[in-house]
Formats: C-alpha cells, structure tokens, sequence
C-alpha cells in the first residue's frame, strides 16, 4: 500500500509538468471562480429577500433550470459528440446535417417546454414573473447547447467562462445595486437580467463558433446535407431522458419540498444543497477538461494520451474532494451563518449532503464516458433508478422526518448513483474514470472499440 501511495505521488509530480494538467488547473481556477460567483449570488439572494420570497425565488429558478435541460432535447451532449465524431472523420455532411437537426429540436423544445411552464407559473404568481421565468428557461436552454458544442469546437474559456461568469454576474449586480441605492428588489428583475446576459452569451458563442467552422470547413454553406435522423433521433432521445433525470437530481428535490413542506423551507434546503455542492461543482473543472479533449482521443485511438488524461483527472478529482470535505465539513457552521444566520441549525443536514455529494465528485467523468462511448441506454437506467429511488424517499422520509428524511434520501441516491456509474464504466467501456483508478490496475484496462 505503501509502494502504491508512492507511486501515485511520483506520478503526481511528473503529470505536474504535463501540459494537460496545466491546461485543468486553468479549467480548475475558471471553474472556482465559476462557484465562488454563483454562492456569491446566492448569498446576496439570501440575504436581501425576505425567507418566502426566496424561497419562491429558489423554487422557480430550480424549476426554470430543470426545463431548460429539458428543452434541450437532449442536443447539448448529441452535438458535442457529433462535432468530434464528424469533424475528426472529415465528414461534413453530416456535420451540417447535425448542426441542422439540432437547430430545429432546440426551436421545438423551446416551445414544448416554454409555453406550458409559462401557463402553470402564471397560475400562481403575476404574469410579468412568469414571463421573465420562462424567458430565462428559453434562453439559458439554448446556451447549454452553445456553451456545448462551443466548448469541443472553440474552448473552455469562451464555453463555460462566459456562460456561467456572465449569468450569475448580471443579477449580482442588480441586487447589490438594490442594496446601495435602496431600491425595492423585485424577483422578474433577477429572471430578466439572466435571460439577458444568456442571450448575449449565445450570440458571442455562436459567432465564434461560426468562424470555427468556417476556417476548417470554408465551403460548408454551400455543401450538402446528410442525415441519419433514425440513429440521431434514437441517440438524441436517450441522452435527453438521461440528461432531464441528471437535471432531477440537481434541482427537482427543492421545488419537491417547496410543495411538501414550504417556500421557506425550501429556499433553506437550497442554500445548504449550494454549499454541499460547491466541491463538486469545482470537479466540474475537470468534467469540462475531459469531455473536450476525451471524444478527440477515443474516437482517434489515442489510448496512451487517453490514459494519460484520465490520470490527471483521477488525481485533481481526489484533492479537490479531499480538500473540499474539510472546508465544508469543517467550516460548515460559519458558511450557513454567512448566507443567513437562521441556517446554522442546518449544519448537520449539510454534512450528511456532503458526504453524498463528494461520493457523486469522487466517480469523476464515469458517466459522461457512457454517454460519448455509445451506452447511453445503461447511463440512463442508473439515473432514472436513482432519480426513482430519490423520489420515493422524499414522500416516505418528509413526512415522517422533515428535512432530516430529505437529506437522508439525497445522500443514498447520491452514493448509489457514484457506484453504478463507475462499475458500469468500468464493464462497458473497459475504463475506470474514478479516482480508485489510481489504486487499482488501471494500466492493464485497455479501451473497447468505439459504439457504432
């Protein structure tokens, strides 16, 4: 054991020096920056509304964030895929075809998802809230799907930089110049000015992206298209069911308790699930990293560069969880009294969702190397039975233990969910993307051929 540790220390060292782990700590640093801006918005929510107003503010926006997933029609994961898949291949038909086929399911997810979402906010609050809701819905579905395919085909920085940093800027500033010029803060505000600052995220996105493709495809305006709509469709569908029940899992829980318990409540078990995930949203660093450069590298065959790149991730991944479990667990008390001191009796809920949340962290990319491989269809059972089993212990445990059963219910689905995704992984995809890489024999695990 000891020989192990010593081992995976040397190897730490040399990766230090590897290119591609400069490449994650800059990922790494964008995306700490990326939470520390989002908690900071959440705190000055918190502190600014009054405990029902957000809490309405929260369930909405947990609402609005969940159907924008959904809206998406599963084309955020599809066209990162098809944009590696294609443009690796030379093929650019196909390449149009895609980009076209995922153009026209946006357009109708917006308005399958909006336009009800709209009616069912505005039957119990004001129209003027419902409106800007579901503006932000539309508009921050479409920039998952930009920030997506922007991130394979231009860059982190300019993908999920600009999308989270941006979003999560404009209502702070709108909330903290509430507060200096004592204004009334009204919550369609806050719903107006993200929708703003996505719309202007996708046109930034867009145009870079269009330049992308034009200098490595210059006469792709005027070729033809091609289509395999049977095989997208099908591709397409199980990536959008998986990514709605992974969206479940994020933000589903605290409209659940909004309606079972209280708005009150509900923005409390918002704030303590933020902070629970802080750690895991860093390792969204290193989620960023690998799908860029990970469909590139198994779809070219590169298994040595690959093993190398899932080294680095299993290494980050394990000091960040590390290192996040102490921060959280031990400066839990004085992160709750920072959001509010009301939320401090909530300290031993934010520990039992810590530990769910560093087991999700500590499986690192297992689930997205199922979506890009071709095993959507086993990526998307484990998280419905996770989601389902979630589900079920919120209407049994609530009732009977309040907030405590709700956090009890997280933890296990949380825990649950780490240890499929990796054994299926492992079985399916011959690769262990999980920091127990590091203490297992990863070496001899060689890749499987590439999903049809």
């Amino acid at each position: 054991m000891i020989l192990k540790f010593g081992t995976t220390l040397e190897r730490l060292i040399n990766l230090s020096k590897n290119a591609g782990i400069r490449a994650m700590t800059g990922a790494f640093g964008l995306r700490v920056l990326i939470t520390i801006v989002n908690l900071g918005l959440v705190t000055l929510a918190a502190r600014t509304l009054s405990g029902h107003d957000f809490g309405t503010y929260s369930m909405l926006f947990s609402a609005a964030s969940l159907l924008s997933v959904v809206a998406t029609f599963g084309q955020q994961i599809f066209i990162m895929r098809s944009w590696s898949e294609y443009t690796t291949a030379g093929d650019e038909p196909k390449l149009k075809g895609a980009m076209i086929f995922t153009t026209l399911a946006c357009f109708a997810g917006s308005v399958l998802v909006g336009l009800p979402f709209f009616f069912w906010v505005s039957a119990e609050h004001d129209t003027l809230l419902a409106l800007s809701a579901t503006l932000y819905l539309v508009c921050f579905a479409v920039m998952l799907i930009s920030a997506h395919v922007t991130r394979g085909a231009v860059g982190v920085g300019v993908s999920d930089g600009l999308t989270y940093l941006l979003v999560a800027t404009c209502p702070m500033v709108y909330l903290a110049g509430c507060v200096i010029i004592g204004a009334p803060i009204e919550i369609h505000t806050i719903f107006l000015t993200m929708a703003g600052a996505s719309c202007f995220t996708v046109m930034v996105q867009m145009t870079l992206l269009r330049r992308r493709v034009h200098a490595q495809f210059p006469h792709i305006g005027r070729s033809r298209s091609a289509f395999e709509l049977r095989t997208w469709s099908a591709r397409s569908a199980k990536l959008w069911v998986s990514g709605c029940l992974e969206a479940a899992n994020q933000y589903a829980d605290v409209v659940i308790i909004g309606y079972l318990m209280s708005p009150t409540v509900a923005g409390a078990y918002f704030v303590t699930t933020r902070i629970a995930n802080a750690f895991a949203m860093a390792t969204g660093a290193v989620y960023i990293f690998s799908t860029r450069h990970f469909p590139h590298l198994y779809y070219s065959r590169q298994h040595r560069e690959l093993d190398g790149l899932l080294d680095s991730v299993a290494l980050v991944t394990l000091a960040i969880v590390i290192g996040g479990l102490m921060v959280v667990l031990g400066g839990g008390h004085w992160i709750l009294y920072l959001f509010n001191a009301d939320y401090v009796s909530y300290y031993s809920a934010l520990a039992i969702l810590t530990a769910g949340t560093a087991a999700v962290a500590a499986a690192g990319p297992c689930g997205s190397i199922l979506m890009l491989t071709g095993h959507e269809g086993r990526y998307l059972a484990i998280i419905g039975g996770t989601v389902l089993m979630r589900a079920v212990g919120f209407f049994v445990l609530i009732p009977l233990f309040g907030i405590s059963g709700a956090v009890a219910a997280t933890a296990i689905s949380f825990i649950a969910l780490a240890l499929l995704m990796r054994s299926a992984s492992i079985h399916l995809a011959g690769i262990d993307g999980s920091v127990l890489r590091l203490l297992t024999g990863w070496r001899q695990r060689r890749l499987t051929q590439p999903a049809e």
